[in-house]
């Protein structure tokens, strides 16, 4: 016990002495415990006993006191150990050593021995924990780097695709431009082809008035050499022995009309017949020569025939004279169609003063029917009414008499009929009977006042156009199911049809055809996909092929035509609205010019020219 209290004497639990104070070899914290994490971790020092106030350094100096046995390891094993060695000492020391402070001994090594096992728990439990932190982090790590690596595929995905676009952008804009290129190479030839044929049609043109001018000028120095009797020429008054009855009249009142048969006469250029007293004769119809002296002598007056037959006779005795009754020819727009209702209304065209004005309606409304001129006469037939009946009446109005009378219907009722004049006599071609497409054609002769059969279509066609050329009847365009862009032909005189080799360059339905200066033009109408053309497109018969010619100025349908002396006239017809428009093309020039609007808005009409 002197050993143990060697330092102090302080008095203990139960009067044991306690140690004073800690040995100088005990460190006074428990050193750091290797986890095996990379890191230490400082155990907590040993936890005093409750009610005693004793330090457990002295431990350390019992163990100094009396060490354990070399190789015995300072552990709970080994504290017991020392703690049995000096129990041992004290023992031997004093044999007569209290049990309490045994008990003391023993409380105090449990108390160690659970405190190690529960720091041992304690570590266990961080490296545990480290391992499962490190395991996180790992994982964490694995995650920020899969997430980092792909979003790096991301940026270089949208890189490459940024990149793609480009490419694509670029050569999109690089065909563009080869397109925009191409077009406007295209142009330029297209231009410079319509500049050459300009050019071309120009020196035409102006070769043409050339050659007129020197064929005008070399038949007027012919006719100037040629005057056999230069007394005649130079009379102011004429005797003129017509069919037996004398008219006086002067000279001036007969030659009025240039290029008619009395300017001509009294012209000294031609040997002419007289009477035995030595005045010009005629053998002609004196009523009728003196009909035509009254129209010369007051010439704002026409003739007014009593009849029809007095009518046709006086007109094919004012063309044998050479004779006009009207400054201007007349073309007149029939029938059609207003957006509302059939109409019955017709209308003529002022030349002179540039304007249409009404005459008399016909007796039955029309649409789509077919209409031709002959001599002083207008002849309309078929069509449809307002019950949309397809119709077989002829209606023929005298012009000179302005009348209209009932002619002889046709064999078979159509509407959408091609009709053409041809050597005196009218033709109804195809068209529909209110069931279905025709191919029957039928001729009107105006001396039988009757129809008679033809030779039936090649391809039965409704809402064809035709025109005569050539002394032969051309069919062009129109509907058989499909719209058509091929041409039949018709010979009158071997009495057949023959289908052209020449074929439109567009499909054409409802559009018009006309002949002037010895072509065949082809207008507007609508194809198969229902556009309604602008285009007009011109056929020489001898090379039997079409071009294309400058466009009209509105795109048509379902409109009329005529041919005024050199020139094309259209007007009316519908592209969406009824037009009442009219156009003027001058084949020689290739250009269009506009004229007067009618009255009426119309469609499915027709214009008819009479030249009286």
């Amino acid at each position: 016990m002197a050993a143990l209290n060697g330092s102090a004497n302080f008095t203990g639990r139960a009067g044991y002495p306690a140690v004073a104070s800690r040995s100088p070899n005990v460190p006074a914290t428990t050193p750091p415990y290797d986890t095996g994490l990379g890191y230490p971790v400082s155990a907590p020092a040993p936890p005093r006993l409750p009610g005693a106030n004793l330090d457990l350094g002295f431990l350390a100096s019992a163990s100094v006191m009396s060490s354990p046995p070399a190789g015995v390891p300072l552990t709970a094993g080994g504290i017991g150990s020392v703690a049995g060695s000096a129990s041992a000492a004290a023992a031997g020391g004093a044999d007569d050593l209290d049990p309490d402070f045994e008990e003391m001994v023993s409380d105090l090594r449990r108390s160690f021995v659970g405190w190690l096992k529960k720091t041992e728990a304690e570590v266990r439990q961080q490296r545990s924990d480290g391992r499962r932190g490190r395991q996180a982090f790992e994982e964490e790590k694995l995650s920020v780097w899969q997430q980092f690596m792909a979003e790096k595929q991301r940026e270089v995905e949208k890189i490459r695709e940024d990149r793609r676009r480009a490419e694509e952008e670029t050569a999109a804009q690089l065909r563009q431009v080869q397109a925009d290129v191409e077009e406007a190479r295209r142009r330029i030839n297209e231009e410079r082809s319509r500049v050459e044929q300009e050019g071309a049609q120009r020196r035409r043109a102006v070769a043409h008035e050339y050659e007129k001018f020197r064929q005008e000028y070399g038949l007027f120095e012919a006719e100037r050499q040629r005057i056999v009797n230069p007394q005649l020429a130079a009379e102011a008054t004429v005797d003129l022995n017509v069919g037996g009855t004398v008219f006086e009249t002067a000279r001036s009142t007969l030659v009025q009309q240039s290029g008619s048969f009395l300017e001509s006469l009294l012209s000294g250029r031609y040997q002419v017949s007289r009477d035995r007293y030595g005045r010009l004769f005629l053998d002609r119809d004196p009523e009728h020569f003196r009909t035509i002296l009254n129209f010369l002598r007051n010439p704002q007056t026409p003739p007014m025939p009593r009849d029809g037959a007095e009518s046709e006779a006086l007109v094919r005795e004012a063309s044998f004279y050479g004779i006009h009754f009207f400054p201007f020819p007349l073309v007149f727009a029939c029938g059609g169609h207003d957006g509302y209702e059939h109409l019955r209304a017709m209308e003529v065209l002022d030349v002179g003063n540039q304007c249409w004005r009404p005459c008399r309606a016909m007796g039955t409304e029309r649409t789509y029917f077919g209409a031709a001129s002959l001599r002083s006469r207008l002849h309309v037939f078929g069509g449809q009414n307002l019950d949309y009946k397809a119709l077989c009446e002829l209606e023929v109005y005298d012009c000179l008499r302005d009348q209209w009378e009932s002619g002889a219907s046709m064999r078979h009722p159509r509407r959408n009929c091609a009709a053409v004049e041809l050597d005196g006599r009218v033709y109804a071609v195809g068209g529909f009977d209110g069931s279905k497409i025709v191919g029957s054609v039928e001729a009107y002769d105006s001396r039988l006042r009757s129809w008679m059969p033809v030779d039936p279509l090649p391809t039965p066609r409704s809402s064809a156009m035709a025109c005569a050329q050539g002394g032969k009847l051309w069919v062009l365009g129109g509907t058989s199911g499909t719209r058509l862009r091929t041409v039949d032909v018709f010979d009158p005189r071997a009495g057949r049809w023959e289908s052209s080799k020449a074929e439109m360059s567009e499909v054409r339905s409802a559009g018009q055809a006309a002949c002037c200066v010895n072509h065949v033009f082809a207008l507007g109408g609508t194809d198969n996909e229902q556009n309604i053309h602008f285009s007009m497109e011109c056929m020489d018969p001898d090379e039997q092929a079409f071009a294309m010619r400058q466009p009209m100025q509105e795109s048509r349908m379902d409109f009329a035509a005529a041919v005024i002396s050199d020139s094309i006239m259209v007007g009316g017809g519908q592209n969406g609205s009824v037009l009442s428009a009219t156009e003027f093309y001058r084949p020689e020039m290739d250009e269009w010019q506009a004229g007067p609007s009618m009255n009426i808005p119309r469609y499915g009409h027709q214009y008819l020219l009479c030249a009286l």
